[in-house]
């Protein structure tokens, strides 16, 4: 029997992730789609892919506007998540909790730091692994451009519930599941590593080019990278190590460098030019939550965030989540 497989939040990474799962044959796979649902019912997703060529419709095995649509299809073996994690919008648990039984596995494909303890809460006693995924790809209304190759790391969030070998079971199962000639994806040993380090590039670059709109190749040839990208790195860098994790200055290099030859807008840069909230909290918030509990200064990634905030509002407003007075209070 085929692994049942869910996947949730069909952006540019939720696409190729669920292009990639159904390429298994031992996969069968659901996915929620919201906003594009009417295009992928009538042409299906148009892929240009630097891993699997161009697509010109694809549409996964079962596609419905809801998760509640989707508990048909179940019971699911996985639930890969990568749903913008918003906190100060909405919870993510509530929105894919219909989908999950006590035997599923819930795969946090998402961006940022601390994603797994509101699941841990809520689902206690469920297997949760970590995906950290580093590739460029973006969906522009059904139509997924992917200019980076896919490497995937897939480890364990540990529950202290369930024994830390089926855990890893579960992981090395999900890793086959992913694996194809043409992308890569490995076994983490050590999830919170890894989340720090993605944090190198989503902390500044990310953040960076949200906050002045300019994508990656624009911040690198207007100077950026000396000025902010490089010594908020470093912030990073120190806050990491304040919590145990130790990141060798020399991955700064691997990072800047790692959308050259592309005018590249990374997803925080994509959501504000959509007009959708950022994922501020996850990516930059927990960190500098560490950075004030263990004392270590960050001013520069402080005051991102500050502005960051006011975009945050401003995206709010603009989408109609606040309603301002007509005549400013006094």
């Amino acid at each position: 029997m085929p692994k049942k497989v869910l996947v949730v939040g069909l952006g540019g990474v939720g696409v190729i992730a669920a292009y990639t799962l159904q390429l298994n044959a031992d996969c069968e796979v659901s996915a929620v789609i919201k906003s594009d649902y009417e295009h992928v019912k009538s042409n299906g997703y148009e892929l240009d892919s630097c891993d699997y060529g161009k697509i010109d419709s694809w549409r996964p095995n079962h596609y419905v506007k809801s998760v509640k649509e989707a508990v048909e299809f179940g019971p699911y073996d996985y639930v890969v998540v990568v749903v913008k994690n918003i906190p100060d919008v909405y919870n993510v648990e509530d929105i894919y909790a219909d989908a999950v039984t006590k035997d599923t596995v819930i795969v946090l494909l998402e961006n940022g730091l601390g994603i797994e303890k509101p699941v841990f809460k809520r689902f206690p006693g469920n297997i949760v692994l970590s995906g950290v995924s580093m590739i460029s790809s973006a969906n522009y209304s059904g139509k997924v451009h992917q200019n980076g190759p896919d490497f995937l790391t897939v480890g364990y969030f540990d529950n202290g519930v369930v024994s830390k070998e089926l855990q890893q079971e579960k992981v090395d199962e999900f890793v086959k599941l992913y694996s194809t000639p043409q992308n890569k994806c490995i076994v983490d040993p050590d999830v919170k590593f890894t989340r720090w380090r993605k944090l190198l590039y989503n902390a500044t670059f990310n953040t960076v080019c949200a906050l002045v709109n300019l994508d990656v190749g624009r911040v690198t040839m207007f100077g950026g990278i000396e000025t902010l990208i490089e010594p908020a790195m470093d912030e990073i860098i120190a806050i990491a190590k304040s919590d145990g994790v130790t990141l060798d200055p020399s991955l700064k290099h691997g990072m800047i460098h790692s959308d050259d030859g592309h005018y590249y807008a990374p997803s925080m840069l994509v959501d504000v030019r959509k007009g959708n909230q950022i994922e501020l909290q996850v990516i930059l918030g927990n960190a500098l939550d560490i950075a004030r509990e263990n004392a270590v200064a960050a001013p520069i990634l402080s005051i991102i965030y500050e502005l960051l905030k006011l975009v945050q509002m401003r995206l709010k407003e603009q989408s109609g989540k606040i309603v301002l007075p007509k005549e400013r209070p006094l």
